[in-house]
């Protein structure tokens, strides 16, 4: 059951993470007037998004092994 649960859980956040990378290009692509999106903003939240996931891979492996 906890395996299930991992594989869900690393399956949603890597479907999020797809669809925040398309937003992120979108937005910067299109650069709105007032867009408050600046590339440190860019880096920080992908960065947030690749260090939850990592997190999940190894909690991932702890279980599963």
């Amino acid at each position: 059951m906890t395996v299930d649960f991992f594989y869900a859980l690393l399956i949603g956040w890597g479907i999020l993470l797809i669809f925040w990378i398309t937003i992120l290009v979108f937005i910067s692509i299109r650069k709105p007037p007032k867009s408050k999106l600046t590339k440190r903003i860019v880096i920080y939240s992908t960065s947030f998004f690749f260090i939850i996931l990592f997190i999940f891979l190894i909690l991932n492996s702890r279980f599963v092994f």
